[in-house]
């Protein structure tokens, strides 16, 4: 390649041949040319046929990849890589890669989603069908300084692009980088690229087809992201149906209602099921959506032997809604089901028609009353009559005891937080005749315990200015139903946050291992003794990071299966800091001072002396992440029959809104620096149950003091 026609154009080394050939040349020059000619024939011809040959396997993985890598080899570079953008589109993509040994890849942390208007240069060359040929980085052209910047971050020395082109226009690029050499690109290097080019494009035309239809069924059909939340979390039943009424997926709910397995059900026919109306298979087949309700037979199911069912003998009410699956095309892809059980309703609500007047007045036993309000006299009275047991119920006994006689006395109960809703806009508007009813859930007050109601008031009797004369209320208390919702809204907080941290831990572990990987193949080049020590330094360094993060998360896993076990023996507080202080001398950063005073007074207390180094070891850690300059201080005093330790620094600070979220599980207040959110979440926990407490006193931009006590005297079990 390096022969004294490299650096001729394509044009000028067609010019040169004819010249050649004209007059005639040394045999030397002669021979060497054609020996060069011959050699990259042969070559190229080889790596034509590999990449022809993968081409020709249609079920062979990862084609363009593979392709790419002949590339590689046959040009000896350090890269190759396609790049992709469409017109429309204001981002453009490095869709594949392939590198040589040694050279770390970017495309997935650094070249996605990249804007075409930060890259004008590039962009414009592609667009105008030219060829991008730099031999020397350092020396683009100043209207390609953006491009400059990006490619001299990944090391790059010289490069060699082209057009892609599919269906006569451009939808992207080829490029080769040389990253540990620079290159003079000759015209036949971009000769055979282009040619090379030509039958790669066939492989991305085959992805790019095979990509849209596999997208287009999975979106309408088989999307697991979609229809995960179908079969997994809703509460009613759903059943996936082929084009042909074959069943191809089955929520637990719907099995459930069914009273069969997965593995019963799968494979059954839609259209063979003895309780669907022969009107609705028809509407389903001819592409249009149904809906019914369905009185549905198990002796039909076993009589025919449709599946087996641990249901016999009984009737379900369903509602059923049948949904059409239909491509861009309108053709039929499928269709679901929706299967409601109204059973339990549609009883109730025969029970209800029969006894409407009975219910209307009864009250069921338990923790639920009828009340009446007179109007004309202001009384206010509750029958106990329909309830059975009212001495286990601290709810009802207190009612029951006459406490309440006038709206006053029910006025002065309600939560203060709800008495402008229960009794300005409800009930007040219920006694002027404006409404005949309302349901309202509140609070009220007994004996300083709050209690939820739910309670559903009627007019009764009106007077002749349209005005009633009496008010019925069905009261029940749903105090233990509120609390169980509210619970469960803090689990399904709490799973949120675990799904963002589990997001989160998947960048915080692959950024120190990538160091480790990378610096890695760098000490092994390097042949200068401070420059693998520095490496060397920087592996060590995330090292310790990836074993604090995968620390922090055993940690946390253990507290949460409640696993996480203590040593209590008797412990000296000054030799604990100290050690503490001497490993984080030497991770201080410079203009920081590490200030302790190793001739603290002598205190020794009863607790496990590794939690309390985990948590002051934590403690300093963060001072020392978020210090860049001043000082850090440790330090423990003793206040009656407590101890109270604490870190000092003089850093960000934390603002007023984030103080009181910094020890809430998978928080991380400055998501710039790496960890796992974890940390002082384990401190608390870790403390608490060594019978202290846990704090911050901090302002935001003057620094932060963390702090805990312990009992002198612990008097926890001894683990």
């Amino acid at each position: 390649m390096n022969s004294v026609y490299a650096n001729y154009s394509r044009e000028d080394l067609i010019r040169e041949i004819e010249r050649l050939k004209a007059k005639g040349s040394s045999v030397t020059d002669e021979k060497a040319y054609r020996n060069r000619i011959l050699n990259n024939a042969i070559a190229l011809r080889k790596t034509f046929s590999d990449v022809l040959s993968l081409l020709m396997k249609s079920g062979q993985k990862d084609v363009i990849d593979q392709s790419l890598l002949i590339v590689l080899k046959f040009f000896d570079v350090d890269r190759v890589y396609i790049g992709n953008y469409e017109d429309d589109k204001p981002t453009f993509d490095f869709t594949h890669e392939v590198t040589g040994q040694g050279v770390i890849s970017m495309r997935e942390d650094l070249l996605v989603g990249m804007p075409k208007k930060d890259f004008p240069w590039w962009i414009k060359t592609i667009n105008d069908r030219k060829d991008i040929v730099i031999d020397d980085v350092t020396r683009m052209p100043e209207e390609a300084i953006a491009e400059q910047k990006i490619l001299m971050l990944q090391e790059v020395k010289s490069l060699l692009v082209i057009p892609i082109f599919f269906e006569g226009d451009i939808n992207g690029f080829i490029g080769l980088d040389s990253v540990k050499k620079r290159r003079n690109w000759s015209a036949l290097d971009v000769e055979n690229l282009r040619m090379l080019t030509d039958i790669i494009s066939i492989a991305i035309e085959r992805e790019m087809a095979q990509g849209m239809m596999e997208h287009s069924m999975k979106q309408v059909l088989r999307s697991e992201a979609k229809f995960q939340i179908i079969f997994d979390k809703l509460p009613w039943g759903v059943e996936l149906y082929d084009e042909k009424g074959i069943l191809l997926d089955i929520n637990n709910a719907d099995l459930e209602i069914f009273g069969t397995t997965r593995e019963e059900a799968i494979g059954l026919n839609a259209f063979e099921n003895p309780n669907i109306p022969d009107w609705a298979n028809v509407k389903l087949k001819n592409g249009e959506d149904v809906e019914f309700l369905l009185k549905y037979n198990f002796k039909k199911v076993a009589e025919k032997g449709y599946y087996s069912s641990t249901v016999t003998d009984q009737i379900k009410h369903l509602r059923v809604k049948g949904v059409v699956l239909k491509d861009t095309q309108g053709q039929q892809l499928g269709f679901f089901y929706i299967v409601f059980d109204d059973t339990e309703s549609y009883h109730k609500t025969e029970e209800i028609q029969y006894n409407l007047t009975k219910l209307k007045a009864a009250v069921d036993t338990g923790e639920s009353v009828i009340w009446e309000y007179d109007i004309a006299t202001d009384s206010l009275s509750v029958d106990f009559s329909l309830n059975d047991d009212v001495e286990n119920s601290l709810f009802l006994t207190y009612l029951k005891q006459d406490r309440f006689g006038c709206m006053a006395d029910f006025i002065e109960t309600l939560h203060p937080d709800d008495q402008y809703k229960v009794y300005n806009r409800q009930f007040k508007r219920l006694l002027t005749g404006e409404i005949d009813k309302y349901v309202s859930v509140y609070r009220r007050i007994f004996d300083g315990k709050v209690y939820w109601l739910n309670s559903n008031v009627r007019a009764y009797r009106y007077t002749e200015d349209g005005k009633p004369s009496k008010i019925i209320s069905y009261t029940s208390n749903i105090t233990d139903q509120r609390e169980i919702e509210l619970e469960l809204l803090k689990v399904k907080e709490a799973d949120k946050l675990k799904s963002a941290f589990l997001a989160n831990m998947s960048h915080e572990i692959r950024t120190p291992l990538n160091a480790i990987v990378g610096f890695s193949d760098l000490v092994a080049e390097a042949d200068d003794p401070e420059e693998q020590a520095t490496y060397l330094d920087i592996i060590h360094k995330n090292n310790d990071l990836l074993l604090n993060l995968i620390g922090d998360i055993l940690d946390f896993s253990k507290i949460e299966s409640g696993m996480l076990k203590y040593n209590i023996e008797d412990v000296s507080i000054r030799d604990l800091c100290t050690e503490v202080y001497m490993g984080g001398t030497l991770k201080v950063k410079p203009g920081v001072k590490l200030l302790y005073d190793r001739n603290s007074p002598q205190v020794i207390v009863r607790t496990d002396p590794q939690r309390i180094t985990q948590v002051v070891t934590n403690f300093l850690n963060n001072a020392i992440k978020f210090t860049e300059e001043g000082s850090i201080t440790i330090y423990y005093e003793t206040v009656e029959d407590t101890l109270k330790v604490s870190v000092k620094d003089t850093g960000i600070g934390i603002s007023e809104e984030n103080r009181p979220r910094v020890f809430e599980r998978f928080i991380k207040i400055n998501d710039f620096h790496q960890g796992t959110g974890l940390g002082l979440t384990i401190s608390k926990t870790i403390i608490e149950y060594l019978g202290g407490t846990i704090g911050v006193d901090s302002v935001k931009g003057e620094g932060s003091t963390f702090w805990f006590t312990l009992p002198l005297h612990y008097k926890g079990i001894n683990a």
